[in-house]
């Protein structure tokens, strides 16, 4: 499957992303299109992270997802159109949100992970999981036709806590659009900046990344020495952080012998269960 590929990447570099052992945290738009990326290199060992279900209007800008899949949980569809495409990947999906009472046991035992959320709360938790327990995070952003993506390689470059705060009220849950070719620079981006450290060959800094103009800019970036995270070690988003939009776990459950997953919009938002009960709030 990937003998054209060995002439580009060579055997070591190859060899390499067969036996990663990866996490993709949210499956939408940029979770998606880094799954299939991956297993089209011949990545088989990937855990999916998403609690949300396909709704109609994210099938302008995903790549695995069928006007069917609309009501099924995305991770369970990612997982398996991914297996269609690579039959020798293992892909394992779950249901579940990544907050801080799970983000540390989620990045325990893989060697890479992605960022693929649309929510800068959770990113910066799993930022703190990542840079305590010296993972490489790769993050990717998108909003309209402008994007940004980073190699946090814990111990040697800034991350995501250097520059980024947490984000509170009605504008943090405002919905941007996009389109699916910036979407695409943007995950394309994430897993190319993978290859690169793979190859030991990776710069420290964030790339922007502007569709609308196809152009894509290094930002070189230094370490905050007052960076809660890599530089101070406190680790403070991993105690908790707030959500006031996007898919947070209830103690809610669904009623007996309801379907699987069971979707109800309620005044706030939509209740998703499965064995766990979720809201989406906003967006």
């Amino acid at each position: 499957m990937v003998t054209r590929q060995l002439l580009v990447l060579g055997p070591e570099v190859q060899e390499k992303i067969f036996n990663l052992k990866i996490l993709v945290v949210g499956c939408g738009a940029l979770g998606s299109s880094i799954l299939e990326q991956l297993v089209r290199l011949g990545a088989e060992n990937i855990t999916v992270m998403d609690a949300d279900v396909v709704e109609i209007s994210n099938l302008h800008r995903t790549h695995l997802f069928r006007y069917e899949d609309v009501g099924k949980p995305k991770a369970l569809v990612c997982s398996q159109r991914a297996m269609e495409i690579n039959p020798g990947a293992k892909v394992k999906p779950i249901l579940d949100v990544l907050d801080e009472t799970n983000a540390e046991e989620m990045v325990k035992g893989v060697d890479l992970v992605f960022d693929a959320l649309d929510s800068v709360n959770s990113r910066l938790i799993l930022n703190d999981a990542c840079v305590k327990n010296r993972i490489p995070l790769i993050y990717g952003g998108v909003s309209g036709e402008y994007g940004s993506a980073m190699l946090v390689k814990p111990g040697e470059t800034p991350c995501l806590s250097c520059f980024m705060e947490p984000q509170e009220g009605t504008d943090a849950c405002e919905t941007v659009g996009t389109t699916p070719m910036t979407v695409s620079l943007v995950a394309t981006s994430q897993v190319q900046l993978m290859l690169r450290l793979l190859r030991g060959d990776y710069a420290s800094g964030l790339y922007y990344i502007d569709a609308g103009s196809l152009s894509i800019d290094l930002i070189k970036m230094e370490r905050n020495p007052s960076c809660q995270a890599c530089s101070l070690m406190t680790y403070k988003y991993l105690k908790g952080l707030g959500h006031s939009c996007g898919i947070v776990r209830v103690k809610e459950n669904p009623p007996e012998g309801s379907p699987v997953p069971y979707v109800k919009r309620v005044n706030d938002g939509l209740l998703i269960c499965y064995e766990k009960c979720f809201k989406k709030i906003g967006r």
